[in-house]
């Protein structure tokens, strides 16, 4: 009996050990108490918070670009709406009479009579008008557009500045019209432009077109040489253009 008792005890010793630890180990895995526990979820929403802030910050938006007083083709010569509107309009109608009187009155008198003093005289109808009105109105300058550059765009004092001690590689765009009142551009240096006086006074500004000429195809129409410049009526800077012009009658002398 007394062994039997001793084999028992050794038997149930580690038992009792193991029931001991699971115990110890129950109460250091114990819930927190009630104030660890608002504690610990405070700092949780804080970082959460904290992280959805900082996530969510919206970027500053760029700076807006800075605003130019200018365009970088500036119009410094206008020759006025009513003054093109007319030329156009008299372009029209000789081209109108030439097709009129060419194609249409001098074969019915030539099938009538044959080759007369009649058919004569509608021929030239048809031709002297064309021609004279192409003569005269071909150099008639529409817009002058100057090519600016950055810091010439800023203000009306830095244009000033510029247009006062312009290069002579500044770019002009010349805007004539065409036979049949189109408008056709040409750009041209203003060192190549020299003051003339062509035509009967009707060319005051012209420059060669000859290299230029050179180069283009036998079907196209010859490069602008003459030009037409009158009273102007630009709307934003009127003074412009009569510098440019000072500065231009000083290039030929």
């Amino acid at each position: 009996m007394l062994s039997l008792n001793v084999l028992r005890r050794s038997q149930l010793s580690p038992l009792r050990r193991h029931i001991i630890n699971a115990r110890s180990a129950a109460y250091h895995l114990s819930p927190l108490s009630l104030g660890q526990s608002l504690r610990l979820s405070n700092l949780r929403f804080e970082t959460t918070s904290t992280k959805g802030k900082t996530q969510a910050a919206p970027q500053p938006p760029p700076p807006p670009p800075r605003k130019l007083a200018y365009p970088e083709r500036l119009c410094v010569y206008h020759a006025g709406t009513a003054r093109g509107t007319f030329l156009a309009c008299l372009k029209l109608s000789t081209l109108f009479i030439f097709v009129f009187f060419g194609f249409v009155v001098t074969p019915a008198y030539y099938n009538e009579g044959g080759l007369s003093l009649t058919v004569l005289r509608t021929t030239l109808a048809a031709i002297v008008p064309m021609v004279f009105v192409a003569y005269a109105t071909s150099p008639f300058v529409a817009f002058i557009h100057l090519r600016l550059p950055p810091f010439a765009r800023q203000s009306e004092d830095m244009l000033r500045r510029f247009v006062k001690s312009i290069p002579p590689q500044t770019e002009l765009d010349i805007t004539t019209m065409s036979f049949i009142a189109k408008p056709r551009t040409s750009k041209v240096m203003l060192s190549e432009l020299k003051p003339v006086n062509r035509r009967f006074g009707i060319v005051n500004l012209a420059r060669d077109t000859t290299a230029e000429n050179a180069t283009r195809e036998w079907y196209r129409f010859r490069a602008v040489g003459n030009f037409n410049v009158q009273m102007n009526t630009a709307p934003r800077v009127p003074w412009a253009w009569d510098n440019i012009m000072t500065i231009i009658t000083k290039q030929q002398t």
